[in-house]
């Protein structure tokens, strides 16, 4: 069976990593039981708003473990170069109306550009895209 890749988006892994919030267990769970079966790619903005999300609720010491461990899995990180960057421009050019933001706008560019289709979010906003096919572990 390939591998499907999966975008996975920031409040996810805060989700995942941050034991207090409330949504922790159902993300953990569903998290859990599909890393070894999807390829996961994310982008270097996805991380560092993950770092910053986790080094300021959990400290710098436990944050930045969490993230040294996140780190050591094998996902595919797109870094954030000129040529991504244009793509995110034009994409919150395209989006804006939908409610996308900055941030949202460099994780459709980098979705487009690699031709994934499926994110894992719980942003309601990324329903909006077309082309994305979004998926939601926490139960509505």
């Amino acid at each position: 069976m390939e591998n499907v890749k999966l975008f996975i988006e920031s409040n996810i892994w805060c989700y995942y990593f941050d034991e207090s919030s409330k949504e922790h267990k159902a993300v953990a769970s569903y998290l859990d039981d599909i890393l070894s079966k999807k390829d996961v790619v994310m982008n270097s903005i996805v991380i560092m708003e993950l770092s910053h999300y986790l080094i300021k609720n959990l400290g710098p010491i436990k944050g930045k473990e969490k993230i040294e461990r996140l780190l050591e899995f094998p996902f595919q990180i797109e870094d954030f170069d000129y040529e991504l960057m244009r793509s995110s421009v034009e994409a919150l050019s395209e989006y804006s109306h939908t409610g996308v933001g900055g941030r949202d706008a460099t994780i459709i560019a980098t979705m487009k550009k690699l031709g994934i289709k499926n994110l894992l979010t719980h942003d309601k906003t990324f329903k909006k895209i077309d082309f994305i096919d979004v998926i939601d572990p926490i139960k509505q």
